[in-house]
């Protein structure tokens, strides 16, 4: 052992007193804590991890973890406790001079002095356990100290430790029993007639792991609504209440993991009410419209407990009973029975069943999403009905929203601060387990079976660039499920998921964006073309033409703060969180979100990103492609034409009356730039912008990358001092004579053998192009007169 601190925890029993060890491994000179025979490495050591291990050995309930706090004191001993009569928070301050550990900060901040043997006065670390969170610490089953990755192999009772860890250590399970089916989320569907990638253990995960309040976030299509109709299925109970434990083993989970466990299914199996909601597809014209369709959800839910009624037999039970049928026939007007809907169910259940119910909410931020116009009456209708279950509720057992977006805890779920957030980055516990990390979405080991199992092993290269990217703290590499079942039941890659839900949202918000938001996403964009056979994640630092876009990912989100113009941290959590961009490895530093590296995922995505661009900078993209592309045909006279007439309509968009004239052009240069790299930077063509070249740096060069491509384009712009035909010839005459002056002809590939150059002169909403088609020649290799020119165009007049 290298170092001991004392850790004094203060209940109404009196001061206890615990050890925190750090000790020193000599073999890699690594120092480490062990905290619940877990070691835990000095550098990753996080207070956050010292609150962890005191609600460890204390039983600390959940919904109380948050609100624990801890101090370093120096030259406390337990008799310096007792004598002063510390019990309260105010005492550790002003008494033993103690100084209040922030969560989220490394130990090391705070214990330097005494790591680097500076400090002989001896520091200690002190909590406070009140009388209603202590509890008698708990034992917990060794079944689940395996589930949390402790090593189990020495336990005595050998056989279900061992039974459970071999199922850990399993290869997935492939249902294979048909169709696949595509679009479905209810689990029976995908079990019996579909194909379904076994996720079970995430019943035991949630049931025995997950807290009384859990949000779980996930882009859309990753399985949410498959994996809660799973959660319903196994744990809702029949009615009226059987009189005995089915058998799990019969049952649609007879194949799966979590029928391995017989003792989970005892307690679990068929033993809960459940209440389970979407809130998906509502229409949202108006708030009174959403409001009817709310309305129309609630009433089928409880339509679904509609034996209830029997329930109410006594006469106490008459009101109950009335507010009930009101609610089922949609016959009252009354908005609180409305908000609090579910949980008077869960209060009727428990009347029912005798026990507390499973609510499980999906989409539960559609609603908040798609409000525009009324989103105060969205945002405070749901945070009073969620409130009113994730709150401390004796007749809700535990709640599971699940949706894309972390709505902000300091508005949207301010009348509760238990809620505990699950997204895909979710950092791992001292057992090295990141709860739900791995449920949502195929890992990579799935792949591989689900592949084996089509007998289409030859597509994990190409599903691996075109649906792959997504990473969990624990780099477990993490596919989107949607387009990989999509492409095996096609058998052709394709855009699936970025064609499967509407981005209005999204694309509004990058309207809305400043031109210096939209440079940093321009350079993603070109990032991810640079990487044509590579994963772009993990290229980031080993390629210099790859680069991350560097934001802080802001911890909550409100969908009516991006109505203005939004700012890049905020635009960019809304696009990691929605699955159009993914976090570089290495990204994550402790328990909390900061400063991360963002790329995009995947190929696919990046389609998505490309469709965008038009749709941003408000181009047609059939009209746009078919001028861009008469230069690859060599027809300059169609582009000299044609092109005026497509900036103009471009940046009619701009109100250039509130632009200065240089404003304009970085407008319009961002535009082209943009709209070159949708089209053609990827596997034929490379875009380059302001990139050296011979002894200068042309605007935009469009190179092409593969053998059978041979004709190059170069695009220089002027901007011109009037709209008058000579001023402006004249300067697409300089921007000519630039690409020969400044040799940008001369670092090309060999097998480029013919060049478009182009000159492009404007002024406000007028352009003026020259351009002009040169041939290698013969011998031609690297210098400027090796070209001669075959044909030479411009704009007939300026309008």
């Amino acid at each position: 052992m290298d170092i001991s601190f004392k850790l004094y925890i203060l209940s109404s029993n009196g001061p206890q007193v615990y050890a925190v060890n750090i000790c020193k491994d000599d073999k890699n000179k690594d120092r480490y804590a062990i905290l619940d025979n877990t070691n835990v490495s000095l550098h990753l050591l996080e207070v956050l991890h010292l609150r962890d291990h005191v609600c460890s050995i204390k039983g600390v309930g959940d919904s109380d973890k948050n609100n624990l706090k801890l101090w370093k004191v120096i030259g406390v001993k337990s008799k310096d406790i007792k004598e002063q009569n510390i019990s309260t928070e105010e005492d550790i301050v002003q008494k033993l001079r103690g100084k209040e550990m922030e969560l989220e900060e490394p130990f090391s901040t705070y214990f330097q002095d005494e790591l680097d043997n500076k400090n002989k006065s001896g520091s200690s670390i002190i909590t406070i356990i009140t009388d209603t969170d202590y509890y008698p610490p708990k034992k917990r089953p060794k079944i689940i100290k395996a589930l949390e990755g402790e090593d189990v192999s020495s336990m005595t009772w050998s056989d279900k430790s061992e039974a459970f860890q071999s199922v850990l250590d399993e290869p997935p399970i492939i249902i294979n029993n048909g169709v696949y089916s595509l679009g479905e989320s209810e689990f029976e569907k995908f079990v019996t007639s579909g194909t379904f990638v076994d996720k079970s253990l995430f019943i035991m995960e949630f049931m025995i792991f997950g807290k009384r309040a859990n949000l779980i976030i996930r882009p859309r299509r990753f399985g949410k609504s498959t994996n809660l109709s799973m959660l319903e299925t196994f744990l809702s109970t029949d009615y009226p209440p059987l009189n005995y434990v089915p058998d799990v083993k019969t049952s649609l989970f007879g194949n799966l993991k979590v029928a391995r466990f017989e003792w989970f299914a005892k307690l679990y199996y068929k033993q809960w009410p459940v209440i389970h909601i979407s809130f998906k597809d509502l229409r949202s014209k108006s708030w009174e419209i959403m409001q009817e369709d709310i309305e129309e959800r609630i009433s089928v839910l409880y339509e679904e407990h509609k034996y209830l009624i029997d329930s109410f037999s006594l006469p106490e039970d008459m009101n109950m009973k009335d507010n009930f049928i009101k609610v089922l026939r949609k016959e009252t007007k009354d908005s609180a029975s409305w908000t609090y809907a579910l949980s008077n169910l869960a209060r009727y259940l428990n009347k029912c069943f005798g026990k507390s119910s499973i609510i499980l909410i999906d989409e539960y931020d559609w609603p908040m999403e798609n409000a525009r116009g009324f989103y105060d009456n969205v945002h405070d209708f749901f945070k009073t009905m969620y409130s009113s279950v994730a709150k401390e509720n004796t007749y809700v057992d535990k709640v599971l929203f699940v949706g894309i977006l972390p709505l902000g805890q300091t508005s949207f779920l301010s009348g509760f601060n238990n809620v505990v957030v699950y997204p895909m980055h979710e950092k791992p516990s001292c057992s090295g387990r990141a709860i739900f990390s791995d449920t949502f979405g195929f890992t990579e080991n799935e792949i591989k079976y689900l592949l084996e199992e089509k007998k289409q092993n030859e597509k994990l290269d190409e599903l691996r660039l075109y649906y792959n990217g997504y990473r969990t703290s624990t780099e477990v590499h993490i596919y989107n499920p949607h387009s990989v079942i999509s492409c095996l039941d096609k058998d052709e890659i394709d855009n699936y998921w970025i064609n499967s839900g509407s981005t209005n949202t999204l694309v509004e918000m990058l309207k809305k964006c400043g031109s210096g938001v939209k440079d940093r996403l321009e350079n993603i964009i070109h990032s991810h073309s640079f990487c044509k056979d590579k994963d772009v994640v993990e290229s980031v630092g080993q390629d210099e033409s790859v680069v991350s876009l560097d934001v802080e990912l802001m911890p909550y989100l409100r969908y009516n703060d991006l109505d203005t113009k939004p700012e890049i941290n905020s635009l960019c959590t809304l696009l990691y969180y929605s699955g159009y961009l993914t976090m570089v490895p290495g990204s994550l530093v402790g328990h909390t979100v900061k400063n991360v590296k963002l790329v995009i995922p995947n190929r696919e995505v990046a389609c998505q990103w490309i469709l965008w661009i038009f749709e941003v900078i408000g181009m047609e993209y059939a009209k746009t492609n078919k001028i861009y592309e008469s230069l690859f045909k060599k027809d300059i006279a169609t582009f000299c034409n044609k092109f005026p007439s497509l900036y103009m309509e471009v940046v009619s968009c701009f109100d250039i009356a509130d632009l200065k004239r240089g404003k304009l052009y970085e407008t319009w240069y961002h535009i082209f730039v943009l709209g070159a790299l949708a089209m053609y930077h990827g596997v034929e063509y490379r875009v380059e912008s302001n990139r050296e070249a011979g002894v200068g740096r042309p605007d935009v060069r469009i190179i092409p990358i593969i053998q059978n491509k041979t004709v190059s384009i170069t695009y220089e712009f002027k901007r011109s001092d009037a709209v008058d035909f000579h001023i402006m010839k004249q300067d697409t005459t300089d921007a000519l004579n630039q690409i020969f002056d400044k040799g940008y002809r001369m670092s090309l590939p060999d097998h480029v053998k013919e060049i478009v150059e182009v000159g492009i002169a404007f002024c406000d909403k007028v352009a003026f192009v020259s351009a002009r088609c040169l041939k290698r020649n013969k011998e031609g290799i690297t210098t400027n007169e090796d070209w001669t020119v075959v044909s030479e165009w411009e704009t007939g007049k300026v309008k």
